[in-house]
């Protein structure tokens, strides 16, 4: 009888099939975790690409007053003031230049270095030069004319044709008073004066045909009550009566309850004709400078909006950014 033919699977066999079962598996496992540290990698890789390092963040902060790094507003085209080592060398030779008496000298370097670098101390220079050569009369100065007295003429016709104000006509032509003759010659000066607001950094930009000429500290007020918008100068007033919100009471000038200081100059909008009571003035709180501490207005100053006052027509465009 012959043997029956055995179908099963030999021992031998199936060691053969588990050795290939455990090595397939184990492929698997390292194909899997190939992929998984590949994929990992591939997003670390787009994270450094897309993030600042943070060392290198904490360096460039470390570092801030040797570079050229400020912080812009690309809105209102307003810099924070920095300072670096390159641009004190510039306001240390502007200095020096100034004290010898050469301030067209010291006043281009100091524009020059401004436009790139806004080095609170050229800033600050800049703004003194340029009044000294306004109160020369110097001829140097863009804006500066002559002008001949003609038949009619008085200072304050003459202050609205050259959009300038009587008491700078004084100023530069040392008038001790108002009276003029015809035939007579005057230093005039039309810079086409602006003013700009920033809100966020607290300081008041005096602008002579778009280009900075002096920058004043201000204060703003409380909780963003000081609107960002385009305002005009429509009055001014010397030692100005203040009219006190809560009760409409009118306290003189000189009481200590009136806040307005020296000088008030009354803002309007003619987009927004909603937006009254609002103002450049003086304070007597030295301490609210540079804050924002006010009601809605802009302080100064006394002695510095007393300058601005003197500076600047009725008209004259005021622009309050954040």
């Amino acid at each position: 009888m012959a043997k029956p033919i055995y179908a099963g699977i030999y021992p031998s066999q199936k060691r053969g099939r588990f050795k290939r079962v455990f090595i397939t598996v184990l492929l698997l496992q390292i194909v899997v975790v190939a992929g998984i540290l590949f994929y990992v990698k591939r997003d670390k890789s787009k994270d450094t690409e897309t993030k600042p390092d943070k060392t290198e963040q904490q360096s460039i902060t470390e570092t801030a007053d040797s570079g050229t790094i400020a912080e812009q507003d690309d809105a209102a085209g307003l810099i924070s003031t920095i300072s670096t080592s390159e641009s004190r060398a510039v306001v240390q030779r502007a200095k020096t230049a100034f004290q010898a008496g050469n301030l067209l000298s010291a006043k281009r370097d100091l524009e020059t270095l401004i436009e790139t670098t806004p080095d609170a101390d050229a800033i600050e220079l800049l703004g003194e030069i340029n009044m000294k050569l306004l109160l020369a009369a110097s001829m140097d100065l863009p804006g500066m004319q002559r002008y001949t007295i003609k038949s009619g003429d008085s200072l304050s016709r003459i202050s609205g044709k050259f959009n300038t104000t009587v008491d700078l006509l004084m100023k530069m032509n040392n008038l001790s008073s108002d009276l003029i003759h015809p035939n007579q010659n005057l230093f005039v000066f039309d810079g086409n004066f602006t003013i700009r607001v920033s809100k966020t950094y607290n300081y008041l930009d005096l602008l002579s045909n778009g280009k900075l000429f002096k920058r004043y500290a201000v204060g703003t007020g409380k909780m963003g009550k000081t609107p960002s918008v385009q305002f005009t100068i429509y009055d001014k007033i010397k030692d100005p009566i203040w009219t006190r919100p809560s009760d409409g009471k009118k306290i003189e000038f000189g009481d200590p309850e009136n806040v307005l200081g020296t000088r008030w100059m009354a803002l309007r909008s003619e987009e927004h004709p909603e937006l009254t009571g609002f103002g450049i003035h003086g304070t007597w709180e030295n301490d609210s400078i540079g804050k924002q501490s006010s009601l809605g207005c802009i302080r100064m100053l006394n002695e510095q909006v007393e300058e601005l006052f003197s500076l600047v027509e009725r008209k004259t465009v005021v622009e309050i950014t954040d």
